[in-house]
């Protein structure tokens, strides 16, 4: 898109006329380098594939989509930049940013600031405190991926004391604090609640700890390797007890960082059910792997659904597409995507949040309920 120097009234009318012709960009941020580099590219991808299909059937009011990727590395302070960075083109009109908690909650305050509709990825319940009108969570927040576990262990599995560890960030200590709540108010005793350190690779001094608690069911409320090296240690440890871990969990780099024979058993929450479960899902994996060469990865339907309520709602702006008339657009979402049914509240949650447990069985994940 040219730039245009406003010096006179015609020259007004002249940037006008070349906005309305120009491309629509949509950005996205994420991590792309970091340890969680496969989450955030194959998430981005589901983002893509759903803005090629818009464009194959015309854009949006005639306008092409252009999608721009931002790494924000899973750090706060790059994620504010990233999120300065997308406020100054002002050929973006909305972003699908951030995916991890504790980068989303300080660039929310940047993206509100310059009215940027956000759509995002982070499950931390802190997310939408502040009741910005431009951001949505069209995924199940912390409370659904900390309680339904904690229900599991306690009414399934009869559990009745549970060690937690948290990795002290937004996300893990998040769900760890919620399965900590749920579970000792369904009458669960927790043994000890521990934080550790993301880079720490030996966990030997809080496995001792642990094992002479003897819980029925260890939670870990944090991200990779952290969590597969804990599980891996834990059975080297003789810790027999069930193991159960959130959404970052959910992904073959954990089962190969435990060892197959570890991860067996272990069970993970995730807000998505599982590619073969419906006509749609199967078609869209199909879809995906055609066109990026490989399966879609754990959060590639949700990016494809996130980029889904951008576009319905620069659809539904009317014929004046900016950022202000796409928030109240995508406030007003109603509509079934391949991952569930999308409308949100008022603060921006989703109305009816959905998540799934898949356990370990034989070296790969399986739907459990």
């Amino acid at each position: 898109m040219r730039t245009v120097t406003l010096i006179s009234t015609a020259a007004l009318l002249v940037g006008l006329s070349s906005a309305a012709r120009a491309d629509i960009v949509i950005g996205s941020a994420g991590p792309l380098t970091n340890s969680e580099s496969l989450f955030g590219t194959t998430w981005m991808n589901g983002m893509e594939l759903a803005i090629r299909q818009a464009n194959d059937a015309g854009g949006v009011g005639g306008q092409k989509l252009v999608f721009q990727r931002e790494d924000d590395g899973g750090d706060p302070k790059q994620g504010t930049l990233v999120a300065q960075k997308q406020c100054d083109n002002t050929s973006m009109l909305a972003v699908i940013a951030n995916f991890n908690s504790g980068v989303t909650i300080p660039s929310s305050d940047v993206y509100h600031r310059c009215g940027m509709p956000q759509v995002t990825n982070s499950s931390n319940p802190k997310v939408t405190k502040a009741g910005y009108p431009n951001l949505f969570r069209p995924i199940a927040n912390d409370l659904s991926q900390g309680a339904a576990p904690a229900e599991y262990a306690l009414k399934t599995l009869g559990a009745k004391k549970a060690a937690i560890v948290h990795d002290k960030q937004a996300f893990g200590q998040g769900v760890a604090e919620v399965f900590q709540d749920v579970f000792k108010k369904g009458g669960g005793t927790v043994t000890s609640f521990s934080g550790v350190a993301q880079t720490d690779v030996d966990f030997s001094a809080l496995l001792t700890t642990i094992k002479n608690e003897n819980p029925d069911v260890i939670y870990f409320g944090g991200i990779m390797p952290a969590i597969g090296l804990f599980v891996k240690q834990a059975r080297e440890f003789g810790i027999t007890a069930k193991v159960f871990g959130a959404d970052s969990a959910f992904t073959p780099d954990f089962i190969q960082g435990a060892g197959p024979e570890n991860a067996e058993g272990a069970i993970v929450s995730f807000q998505a059910p599982p590619y073969d479960s419906s006509p749609q899902l199967q078609e869209f994996a199909k879809t995906y792997k055609a066109a990026f060469k490989e399966d879609p990865g754990p959060y590639s339907a949700y990016g494809y659904m996130e980029a889904q309520v951008v576009i319905n709602g620069m659809k539904a702006a009317g014929a004046s597409i900016t950022r202000a008339t796409i928030v109240p657009a995508i406030a007003k979402s109603d509509f079934d995507s391949i991952v569930g049914h999308v409308s949100f509240q008022p603060n921006g949650e989703l109305t009816k949040p959905f998540i799934f447990l898949y356990t370990v069985k034989n070296g790969k994940f399986e739907l459990l309920k």
